[in-house]
């Protein structure tokens, strides 16, 4: 860069790079001055338009569905880790072998109105049919002519004709009450009676055999067999067993500290004091089966 120095005070020259970019930065500062001023044009109102606000995304999706796989809050609770893999074609648990013999049949998944084991009744006309088709062996009846002269007959018939009132007549509404069959009942509906009828005593039969059933089995006693009892003591032994071992790894926890914990001991708890009863029960020897009433059932 060429420059002199007088005094303390440096010149530059007129065709140095820094007066070049100096006089351009000038002369952006003009322009932008200029834009900045007052103008006629700055009194219309801009119009502001604002954007369209597009619709809120909702899934199809159900949100409290748990991710398939997923084992969050699982931790200290009695559920299984990936119980929710059976809906996954493909991926966790498989389904079962398909059986070769059970597919879907024609129509199985539609629902209709119409039972299909029902035959519709046969509909049959009232009063004469139209006469029968000429057969391709009947032959006509050839050389009758008839005398009458149609031209005549029809010019007579029109002139002695009565005027009818059909142009004068008015477009009003049928009225049903006046009708041959008004009041009384389709022959259909009688149809239906007699089906409802059929499937009311079919169904008071079944309820009444069964109640006869139930009735019989109320009150039933039979003695248990000794072998079955054994078995049945064996089982519930072992039974217990098994829990008090779980039991016994959490009881010697003095601090309880989350809800797991405690409902886990409760349940043990629980489950070996109905043990000990029924244990209890069926040592005593004699052991009779009474069956559940009806009313117990239902």
């Amino acid at each position: 860069m060429k420059h002199q120095q007088i005094g303390t005070k440096v010149v530059r020259s007129k065709n140095s790079p820094a007066s070049k970019l100096h006089r351009d930065s000038r002369d952006v500062d003009w322009a932008v001055g200029m834009q900045r001023e007052e103008s006629i044009f700055n009194l219309i109102p801009k119009v502001v338009v604002a954007p369209a606000k597009s619709e809120r995304y909702r899934s199809k999706h159900d949100p409290k569905v748990e991710p398939t796989g997923s084992s969050f809050g699982v931790h200290g609770t009695t559920k299984l880790i990936g119980s929710n893999l059976g809906s996954a074609k493909g991926f966790g648990r498989l389904p079962a072998k398909p059986e070769p013999k059970e597919f879907t049949r024609k129509g199985e998944r539609c629902s209709t109105t119409v039972d299909p084991s029902k035959k519709p009744s046969k509909f049959t006309y009232e009063g004469t049919a139209k006469a029968s088709v000429v057969k391709r062996d009947e032959k006509p009846i050839m050389g009758l002519k008839s005398a009458k002269n149609f031209v005549i007959a029809n010019a007579v018939e029109t002139i002695l004709a009565v005027p009818g009132d059909r142009a004068r007549a008015k477009h009003e509404l049928p009225q049903y009450t006046k009708k041959e069959d008004y009041g009384r009942v389709p022959k259909y509906l009688e149809q239906v009676k007699d089906e409802i009828e059929r499937e009311n005593t079919m169904i008071e039969e079944f309820v009444r055999q069964n109640k006869n059933f139930m009735e019989e089995e109320n009150g039933r006693a039979e003695p248990m067999d000794e072998r079955e009892r054994l078995e049945l003591v064996d089982a519930l032994k072992a039974k217990w067993d098994h829990v008090n071992a779980k039991y016994q790894k959490l009881c010697h926890n003095v601090v309880f500290d989350t809800l797991g914990k405690v409902r886990r001991k409760e349940t043990f708890e629980k489950e070996l004091t109905q043990l000990e009863k029924d244990i209890q029960l069926l040592e005593k020897g004699h052991v009779v089966i009474v069956a559940p009433s009806y009313n117990d059932r239902f």
